[in-house]
C-alpha cells in the first residue's frame, strides 16, 4: 500500500483523509504519527524477548514450549497457556513488556498484544493472536476513504503527469521508498464507460537497498529476489477484480476502477460483493529448497460499516504443496489440519469508537498437528525467522520510520493547499466521516 502510495498517489488522494488541509494534517498527523511512535527505538523486557525467540523457533512444533514457565505470562488451565504484551512509548523509547494483566490502548500508539496456545491431545495444537495498536482519533471511515482516494489517484493522467504528481505531492515518501523501489511503468487508460485500467510495474531493488540498510537489505534480498507470487482477487464466478505478480525483482499490479471504487477487470462494470476469493501461488528458497504453494484459495471477507474497516481470510481448502523431494516419503496427513474446521483465519481491521482510541485490529488462528513433516517445515519457517537479527531488526524498523514520518511530513506540507473546506472538529474529539 505505501509503495503505490509513494508511486501513484496524486494531490486528491490526501483529500481521503479530511474534507479540508486542517483535517487532512489532522489525521495524517494521527494515522502516521501512530506508526512513528510504533518504529521508534523498540525495546523489549528479557521476558518477552526470550519468549519471542522461542515462540519463532517453535511455532509448528509448540509441544516444545508448552510446559516453560519462563516463556508464558498466564496458564489459565492445564491445556491453556497465554502470553500477555503492553506496547507504550517511554522515554524516546517505544516499550514491549511482558504483563500478567493488559488493558485496551489508552493513548496514539499504545498496543495490547496477547497471543494463547490451547493443547487438544499430545500433538495438536491452536493458536491464536490477538493485537490492538492505537491509531488515535482518526476514524475508520477516513482511513478507508484514503484507500478509495488511492485507488482513484490512478484513474486519470498519463505516466509522466501521474509522476510528476507524486514528485510534488509527495517527494519526501517517494525518496524514502525509491531506495528499495522503483515505478518502472505506470499506465491508466480510460475506457468509454467511465473505467479506468490501471498497470503498474514496481521495481525491487534489494541488493542495492543493502547500501543503506545492509543487514535488512540482505535479508530482503535473501528471500525475496527468488520469490515468484502471484496474489489474485476474484468473485465466486472467477472473474479477477485485481491482481499482484512478482518475480525476477519486479511487481505487477493490475486493476480497474471507476471512481476509486473496484471494478472486475473485464466485461462490465459492477458492484463489489462484500465476500470474494483471495487465489495465491507462491514459492521462495528456504536453505537450500524451494517451498511453496499454488493454488491456496482463502474467502476474503470486507467488512464497510461507518465504524469499521476490515479485512477478513479464512482458509479452508489445502493448498498445493511445493516440497522439497525428501518430503516424499512424511505422511502429508498434518498439513491439511489447519484447514479443517474452522481453518486458517486472519483478519486485519480498523475500528473506532466515540470515546476512545481507534484501533488497528489483527487477529489470527491456526490449528497445527505436530509430525515429522511438520517439524521439517518449522526448521525452515525458524531458519529464517532466526535471521532477523538484532541488527536486521532495527534496520527494518530504521526505514519504516522513515517511511510514516515522510508521509507525515508530505501530508503537513500539502495540507495548507487543500484549503479550509468544512469545519472540522479539534484533534481531541472523536470525528467519523463514515457516519451517516
Amino acid at each position: 500500500m505505501f509503495a503505490a502510495l509513494g508511486a501513484g498517489a496524486c494531490r486528491q488522494a490526501w483529500r481521503g483523509l479530511g474534507p479540508s488541509g486542517v483535517a487532512v494534517e489532522r489525521n495524517a498527523d494521527q494515522l502516521f504519527g501512530a506508526m512513528v511512535i510504533r518504529y521508534t527505538q523498540v525495546t523489549r523486557d528479557a521476558k518477552y524477548e526470550f519468549a519471542r525467540d522461542q515462540l519463532n523457533r517453535s511455532a509448528l512444533v509448540p509441544s516444545r514450549i508448552f510446559d516453560d514457565s519462563a516463556v508464558w505470562t498466564n496458564q489459565p488451565s492445564p491445556v491453556l497457556r497465554a502470553l500477555f504484551v503492553q506496547g507504550t512509548a517511554e522515554s524516546g523509547h517505544y516499550m514491549l513488556a511482558s504483563r500478567t494483566t493488559v488493558t485496551r490502548p489508552a493513548r496514539m500508539g499504545d498496543s495490547r498484544h496477547i497471543i494463547t496456545l490451547a493443547r487438544l491431545s499430545p500433538n495438536e495444537f491452536v493458536w491464536d493472536t490477538s493485537v490492538d495498536f492505537a491509531l488515535g482519533t482518526v476514524s475508520a471511515g477516513e482511513v478507508g476513504a484514503l484507500a478509495t482516494a488511492l485507488l482513484a489517484s490512478g484513474e486519470r493522467g498519463s505516466d509522466k503527469e501521474l509522476r510528476a504528481d507524486y514528485a510534488v505531492v509527495a517527494p519526501r515518501a517517494a525518496a524514502v521508498l525509491g531506495v528499495l523501489f522503483s515505478v518502472d511503468s505506470m499506465r491508466s487508460t480510460p475506457f468509454s464507460d467511465g473505467t479506468s485500467n490501471v498497470n503498474l510495474t514496481i521495481g525491487v531493488h534489494a541488493d542495492a537497498f543493502k547500501e543503506r540498510y545492509p543487514a535488512f537489505g540482505s535479508y530482503l534480498a535473501k528471500y525475496s529476489n527468488p520469490a515468484h507470487y502471484r496474489f489474485s482477487l476474484t468473485d465466486r464466478g472467477g472473474a479477477i477484480w485485481f491482481d499482484v505478480q512478482g518475480a525476477d525483482r519486479q511487481i505487477g499490479i493490475h486493476y480497474r476502477t471507476s471512481q476509486g471504487r473496484l471494478v472486475p477487470l473485464y466485461g462490465p462494470a459492477r458492484a463489489r460483493p462484500d465476500t470474494m476469493e483471495l487465489h495465491v501461488d507462491f514459492t521462495t528458497k528456504l536453505k537450500f529448497f524451494t517451498v511453496g504453494v499454488r493454488n491456496l484459495v482463502t474467502e476474503f471477507i470486507i467488512t464497510d460499516t461507518p465504524h469499521e474497516r476490515a479485512w477478513t481470510f479464512i482458509g479452508r481448502r489445502e493448498p498445493e504443496w511445493s516440497l522439497p523431494l525428501i518430503t516424499e516419503r512424511l505422511i502429508r496427513t498434518p498439513l491439511r489440519r489447519p484447514f479443517s474446521g474452522t481453518g486458517v483465519i486472519f483478519h486485519l481491521g480498523i475500528r473506532d469508537t466515540a470515546d476512545a482510541q481507534t484501533l488497528l485490529e489483527r487477529r489470527a488462528h491456526t490449528e497445527v498437528q505436530e509430525s515429522a513433516i511438520i517439524r521439517f517445515l518449522n526448521s525452515l519457517g525458524s531458519g529464517a525467522m532466526s535471521d532477523l537479527s538484532d541488527r536486521t531488526e532495527r534496520e527494518e524498523e530504521q526505514f519504516l520510520r522513515e517511511v510514516f514520518t515522510a508521509l507525515q511530513l508530505d501530508a503537513r506540507a500539502l495540507a495548507p493547499s487543500l484549503g479550509t473546506g468544512s469545519p472540522v472538529a479539534p484533534a481531541t474529539e472523536k470525528t467519523n466521516a463514515a457516519d451517516p
